[in-house]
């Protein structure tokens, strides 16, 4: 944590490092969000038991939204007060080559959330939702994982924990945010499932969710 609180330098690098990590969502988000949408048969609504928004989408998302957005704020919080805190579970951390390896984790996963929201484009919602004329994404970052995006916030948070100069908090904050996504990844699967059937059972057994050869 002396980095944060005792070195300009270093509160200088995270916040350029947390800039680019918002702004590039924000921007990401915005550049993929283009074109048309149209709307799904009230069949497939009723099938997936969702419900239709204003705009002909249909949302499952059972408010893991705001457990996901939750998760990644304990997640960041808990590093930051392990850090703080509690220094004798630094375990070796606290130092230049730690706090660069977590800002550069902090970018990488940005870069890889980024990616993968470019590549959703405008399928991409905040919340769970089966957007109209949705098509099963397959290509970029969607050829090897299912949920890159989610993988780029756990490897984040992970930075956060390391960056403010902690294996410990950073370890605490990775562990948070997988169990905040847990929800998130179940429903969106059902969703995904229920609307692709086959064709997603088959891009499933082909790819991991989070980390390929683990999960």
């Amino acid at each position: 944590m002396a980095w944060l609180l005792h070195d300009p330098t270093a509160a200088e690098i995270m916040g350029v490092a947390t800039a680019a990590f918002v702004l590039g969502e924000v921007g990401a988000t915005f550049a993929g969000q283009a074109g048309g949408r149209g709307r799904l048969p009230r069949s497939v609504a009723e099938s997936m038991l969702l419900v239709r928004r204003r705009d002909g989408a249909i949302t499952a998302d059972r408010g893991t939204k705001w457990i996901v957005a939750l998760a990644a704020r304990v997640a960041i919080l808990a590093a930051l007060v392990i850090a703080a805190l509690v220094p004798r579970l630094r375990a070796g951390a606290n130092d230049w080559p730690t706090f660069g390896l977590g800002i550069a984790l902090i970018l990488a996963g940005a870069a890889l959330r980024d990616w993968a929201i470019v590549t959703l484009g405008r399928f991409f919602r905040r919340e769970v939702t089966i957007a109209p004329e949705q098509q099963l994404v397959r290509r970029g970052p969607y050829r090897v994982l299912r949920h890159p995006s989610y993988t780029g916030l756990i490897v984040v948070c992970a930075g956060y924990g390391l960056a403010f100069g902690s294996w410990v908090g950073a370890a605490v904050a990775l562990l948070a945010m997988v169990l905040g996504l847990l929800p998130r990844i179940r429903v969106e699967e059902r969703a995904l499932a229920g609307r692709f059937g086959a064709e997603y059972a088959d891009y499933a057994r082909s790819t991991a969710r989070l980390v390929p050869g683990l999960w």
